[in-house]
Formats: C-alpha cells, sequence, structure tokens
C-alpha cells in the first residue's frame, strides 16, 4: 500500500465557494489539494447563473426592441434563440469546459485532483485510490445538484433540470418552470424568446 500524500488544505468541491477558498489559501502559500467530480467552478458558470444572465439579457434586448414602434420609430426584430445558446456554449461555458479554470487554480499554486472526495479518517480525504492527509484541515464544499420533487406523473413525463435547460440548442413550445429559487425564477424570465411561453 502507497503512502498517504500530504497537503496543507484538501478541498472537496470546487464550485465558487470551493474555488476561492482553494485558489485564496494556494495564494497564501499553502499547499492545497482541490477535489472536483465535475466542472472546476461548479454550478454558477456552467449550469446557473452566468448562462442565465444571458438568457436574461437576450429576452431584454427582444422586450426593449418591442417597444421601439411606440417610442421611435420602426423596426424588425427576429428572435432567435440559436444565437443565444451559442453564446453560451461559446462564450459562458467554453462548451462545458472547465481548462481555464483548472489552470487558474494550477497558476495560484493549487492541485487539482478528479473524482470524488470521502472523508476517510481524521484530516483524510480519498479520492479513488490515493489518499490525502491534511496536515491544517479539510473544507467541505460539495455543492448542490437538481432536485426532483415528487410530483405525481412527473417521473413519466419528459423533464429538463436547469442543467438541460441551460445547454439547449432548441426551446419547447411551452414550459412550465416548477421551483422558485434564483435559476428557476431566472428561467421563468427568459419565457418567450423564439415563441416559447411558459407559466
Amino acid at each position: 500500500m502507497s503512502a498517504n500524500e500530504q497537503a496543507d488544505v484538501v478541498v472537496v468541491g470546487l464550485g465558487p465557494g470551493g474555488e476561492y477558498v482553494a485558489s485564496t489559501l494556494a495564494e497564501a502559500g499553502m499547499d492545497v489539494v482541490g477535489v472536483e467530480a465535475e466542472l472546476v467552478g461548479g454550478e454558477c458558470p456552467y449550469w446557473g447563473c452566468i448562462p442565465s444572465k444571458m438568457m436574461i439579457r437576450a429576452g431584454n434586448l427582444l422586450a426593449e426592441a418591442g417597444r421601439i414602434p411606440a417610442l421611435a420609430g420602426e423596426a424588425a426584430v427576429s428572435p432567435d434563440w440559436g444565437r443565444v445558446a451559442g453564446r453560451i456554449r461559446d462564450e459562458a461555458t467554453d462548451d462545458w469546459n472547465d481548462r481555464v479554470a483548472a489552470d487558474r487554480l494550477a497558476a495560484k499554486g493549487g492541485r487539482l485532483v478528479r473524482g470524488r472526495g470521502r472523508l476517510s479518517g481524521v484530516r483524510q480525504v480519498t479520492v479513488g485510490d490515493r489518499t490525502f492527509e491534511a496536515r491544517r484541515g479539510v473544507v467541505l464544499a460539495t455543492g448542490t445538484r437538481p432536485r426532483i420533487p415528487p410530483v405525481p406523473g412527473l417521473e413519466g413525463t419528459p423533464y429538463w433540470t436547469n442543467r438541460d435547460a441551460m445547454a439547449a440548442k432548441e426551446l419547447p413550445e411551452s414550459m412550465v418552470v416548477l421551483g422558485g429559487g434564483a435559476i428557476g425564477v431566472e428561467l421563468a424570465q427568459v419565457c418567450g424568446i423564439d415563441g416559447a411561453s411558459g407559466a
């Protein structure tokens, strides 16, 4: 059995909070291991607030253009969800590739370990067949994932989570948004772009 690997701090989960903690500690000169099973940066830049704000901005532009005849003349505007989806894919998420964020952590001196971490002892985190011992401590920043509510009939109905919605290349003809959290409210605001309607 190989010896455990050492670090000052192990951060499990590199979403917005965990990435910030790992980067700040690494910049301060600590030996930091960051553990991430998905994308460095987490929900916000890839499936949450950044792409949703791009969607809202597009909707606001379309709404503002609709006011031109009453205020300033004539304008012809054609909604095109493909352009919004393309900007999300290219500008916000790099097609759901976290290389920039991973390189940013490495440039500050942090070490990225891909996989699911679990506490395996006092100040110990195991990721696959590797175990890390933290001299100073372990930070748990495991983040969130979409919760599917126990709504009768939902299981047999095609539905999207926020992750599906952010990656959509085409909009459905109609949509019902369940949940009034930040992302749910923002997705509900987007309804109407390119002819979609929501409730």
